[in-house]
């Protein structure tokens, strides 16, 4: 999913029907109520659960990438 502006994310007609149980899931946590909007926006799911959102770069640096590594056990 790529939306073009930050409300566009919100839209449930901008994700894929297999993914929009993501967007009811987030909005219904304290982040996507308050900062449902903020881009860009980074969200791990797995198995029908939120494991972890996050913003901006840094977000996906601190945050995002170093959980993916170690789900998959690639952490080096």
């Amino acid at each position: 999913m790529h939306p073009a502006n930050g409300s566009l994310i919100l839209k449930e007609e901008s994700w894929p029907a297999e993914a929009r149980w993501i967007l009811t899931e987030f909005l219904m946590s304290d982040e996507g109520a308050q900062r449902g909007n903020v881009t860009p926006r980074f969200i791990i799911a797995q198995n029908q659960k939120i494991v972890l959102t996050a913003t901006g770069n840094g977000g996906w640096k601190d945050t995002i990438w170093p959980r993916i590594q170690e789900m998959t056990g690639t952490r080096t």
